[in-house]
């Protein structure tokens, strides 16, 4: 079974959407606000909202190189994301 985890800052306009998508297919997620990490924490350099599979591998959002965040700017529509989802194997 995949773990999936939200990678979100509070101030972020797609985690809403985002969170919202995982919910409505059903899947099972570990929410990790961004705002509660350390600094230096992997965590920090993704952007906001950031897809992760078994911690390594990202669906949607991406990396930054910056820890004050970024903001992930085009997510994928929920038909997209399901298609994402069921190619893991």
């Amino acid at each position: 079974m995949k773990h999936f985890s939200l990678i979100y800052s509070d101030s972020c306009p797609n985690y809403k959407l985002a969170r919202q998508m995982l919910e409505e297919l059903g899947l099972v997620f570990v929410e990790i606000n961004q705002d509660d990490l350390h600094e230096g924490c992997f965590g920090k350099n993704l952007s906001s909202p950031t897809l992760l599979v078994d911690n390594d591998l990202i669906l949607f959002g991406g990396e930054t190189d910056s820890e004050q965040g970024a903001c992930t700017r085009t997510l994928p529509d929920k038909e997209e994301l399901k298609i994402l989802i069921n190619g893991l194997a």
